[in-house]
C-alpha cells in the first residue's frame, strides 16, 4: 500500500510595508517605529495596538491598515484583517495590491471564492504579475477546478517561466489527474529551478505510478538526503525497495517508519510482507499479527497472516485467517481461493470445490482458478469438467505450464494420445524442468508405436530422475521391441533393482 502524499507549496505573496509617516507629531513617529519592531519580534498582538492607537491620528493611513491586517492575519484573526483591507480600499479603491493581499487572507480563511474574486480584480486593475495567476490557481485548485487551475499556472509560467513553484502545483495537478508523463515533466522543471524535497517527493510518486521504481527510488534517497522527517519517505522508500525485490534492503527503512508512527498497520504490514520474502516466518507473523490488532477489519491481513500459517505448517490455522477473511468481505477472491487449497491438500476436495466455485463467481477471469478447480474436479471423478478448467485456463493464462500438462494427462486418460503429445510439447517449451514431462511424453509416443522417439524421451527422463525405476521399466520394454535385448535387459535389471517388481516379471519373460 503506498501513500500518495501531495505537498502543495503555494507561495502566497504577503504585503509587510514598511511604514514611513509625514505625520508632525513625533510621538506618531515613534509609535509607528515600535508597532514595526514589535511586529519584527512576532509581538502581534502589541503591534496591533500600537498601530489602532496610530490610526486614531491619522485614520486614513492606508500602510497603517495594511500593517495591522498582517498583524491581525499572524494571530489568524482573519476577519479582522479582512476587514483592515476593505478600509484601505475605501481610500485607495483602485490598488491591486490591496486586492492581492484581501485574497490572500480570504484564501487562508477557506474563502476560496471570495479569494477569487479579489484575484480576478487585482488582475483586472493590472498590471498582473505570475504570483496572481499562482495564487488564483491555488483557489481554484481548492474548489476542484482543476483545469482551470492548470490554465493559471499556464498563464503565471508565461509570465515567470523560471518560477518552480508553478512547474510544482501544476505538475501536481496533473498527477491528480493520472497524466503522470506530463507531470514527471513539470516536476522536471521545477527541480532544475529549486532541487527541493517536496518536488522529489512528488516526482517519486509520478515515477511509481509509470512502474519506474528505480527511478523513484533515487528520487526518494534525494528527500531522505535534504530532510529525514518528510512525512512517509522512509516508508515509500522501502515499498519501491520491495517492488524491486529488494526485501532485505527495505527492512531497515521499514523499521525507521515504525520509529515516527507505531500505530500504522500498514508499515507492519508491508514488513511482514519483506520478511515473508526473506523466509522470516515467525518475525513475519508476530508483524501481521500487529497489523491485525490495529486495523481488525483489514481482510488482505488475515490473507497474508493465512499465507503464512501455511509457510509454518498450521494448516487449521491458515483456514482460520482465510475464513475470518471471508467474514468481514465476501468477495474477498484471495480468500476464497487460498482456502480452496487447503482444504484440497487436506483431501476435502468437496469444500474445495465450493470455494473455488465461490472465487470464480467474483472473478470469472482468474486463470489459476480453474486450474485449482480442474485439479479437484478430476480428484471426484469428473474428468470432462476437469478438461473444461484447463482449457478455460490455457485460454485465460496461456503461460501456465501446469495447465497444459494437466491437459495433456486428461487426454492422454482419453486415449488422445495425439492431443497429449502436443501439450506435453508446450509444457517442455514453457517448462523443461517440468517432472515427469519427458517420461509421460515418452508413454504417450510408445502407445502410439513412435518407439524411437519415445526411447529418446526416457533418456531425458532418466536425466531428470535417475532414481525413478518406472522409467527404466519403460526404457527397458522399448528397447526390447526395438530388439535391442542387451540394453533392454540392463534397464530392466535396473528398475528390479530399485524395488519395480513389473520390471522382474519383464526379464523372466523377455531375457532368458
Amino acid at each position: 500500500m503506498v501513500y500518495s502524499k501531495f505537498i502543495f507549496k503555494g507561495i502566497l505573496i504577503a504585503l509587510l510595508l514598511v511604514f514611513t509617516t509625514d505625520a508632525k507629531s513625533q510621538t506618531l513617529d515613534q509609535l509607528v517605529k515600535r508597532a514595526l519592531e514589535r511586529m519584527a519580534s512576532k509581538n502581534y498582538q502589541g503591534a496591533i495596538e500600537d498601530f489602532t492607537q496610530a490610526l486614531e491620528e491619522t485614520p486614513d493611513d492606508v500602510n497603517l491598515f495594511v500593517n495591522r491586517s498582517i498583524a491581525k492575519r499572524e494571530l489568524k484573526n482573519y476577519a479582522g484583517a479582512i476587514e483592515d483591507i476593505g478600509f484601505a480600499l475605501e481610500v485607495t479603491p483602485a490598488d491591486p495590491n490591496l486586492f492581492f493581499s484581501r485574497a490572500f487572507i480570504k484564501g487562508l480563511s477557506g474563502d476560496a471564492a471570495g479569494a477569487i474574486e479579489d484575484y480576478n480584480k487585482a488582475i483586472k486593475i493590472g498590471p498582473a504579475n505570475a504570483n496572481m495567476y499562482f495564487n488564483r490557481g491555488i483557489e481554484k485548485e481548492n474548489l476542484n477546478n482543476l483545469q482551470a487551475a492548470i490554465l493559471d499556472y499556464d498563464k503565471a509560467l508565461m509570465l515567470n517561466p523560471k518560477y518552480g513553484d508553478v512547474y510544482f502545483n501544476r505538475g501536481v495537478l496533473k498527477a491528480k489527474l493520472n497524466n503522470h508523463k506530463a507531470a514527471l515533466l513539470d516536476f522536471n522543471k521545477a527541480i532544475q529551478i529549486e532541487p527541493a524535497a517536496d518536488f522529489y517527493f512528488s516526482r517519486a510518486i509520478s515515477k511509481v505510478a509509470l512502474n519506474d521504481h528505480k527511478g523513484a527510488l533515487e528520487d526518494y534517497n534525494n528527500v531522505i538526503a535534504q530532510d529525514s522527517s518528510v512525512e512517509n519517505a522512509f516508508f515509500n522508500r522501502a515499498l519501491c525497495k520491495m517492488k524491486l525485490n529488494d526485501f532485505a534492503g527495505a527492512l531497515p527503512d521499514l523499521d525507521l517508519a515504525l520509529e515516527d508512527n507505531q500505530s500504522s498497520a500498514d508499515i507492519y504490514f508491508n514488513r511482514g510482507v519483506a520478511l515473508r520474502s526473506l523466509q522470516q516466518f515467525k518475525e513475519a507473523k508476530e508483524d501481521f499479527d500487529r497489523a491485525i490488532v490495529l486495523n481488525p477489519k483489514n481482510t488482505d491481513l488475515f490473507v497474508n497472516r493465512g499465507l503464512i500459517h501455511l509457510e509454518l505448517a498450521d494448516t487449521a490455522a491458515a483456514i482460520d485467517d482465510f475464513s475470518s477473511a471471508i467474514e468481514l468481505n465476501k468477495k474477498n477472491v484471495g480468500a476464497y481461493f487460498n482456502r480452496g487449497i487447503q482444504y484440497e491438500k487436506s483431501g476435502d476436495f468437496e469444500a474445495a470445490l465450493e470455494d473455488y466455485n465461490s472465487a470464480l463467481k467474483l472473478d470469472p477471469q482468474y486463470g489459476d482458478i480453474y486450474f485449482n478447480r480442474g485439479v479437484v474436479k478430476a480428484a471426484l471423478g469428473d474428468k470432462k469438467g476437469a478438461l473444461a478448467d484447463y482449457n478455460i485456463c490455457i485460454r485465460l493464462k496461456p503461460k501456465n505450464a501446469g495447465a497444459w500438462y494437466n491437459r495433456g494427462l486428461s487426454k492422454f486418460a482419453a486415449k488422445d494420445y495425439l492431443g497429449a503429445i502436443a501439450d506435453y510439447n508446450k509444457v517442455i517449451q514453457l517448462d523443461p524442468e517440468m517432472p515427469n514431462i519427458f517420461f509421460n511424453r515418452g508413454i504417450a509416443k510408445g502407445q502410439l508405436k513412435q518407439y524411437a522417439a519415445a526411447l529418446a524421451d526416457y533418456d531425458k527422463a532418466i536425466e531428470q530422475d535417475s532414481g525413478n525405476g518406472d522409467i527404466y521399466l519403460n526404457r527397458g520394454i522399448v528397447k526390447v521391441i526395438l530388439k535391442q535385448a542387451a540394453g533392454g535387459c540392463a534397464d530392466l535389471q535396473k528398475a528390479a533393482a530399485l524395488g519395480n517388481v513389473t520390471a522382474v516379471l519383464e526379464m523372466e519373460k523377455s531375457c532368458k
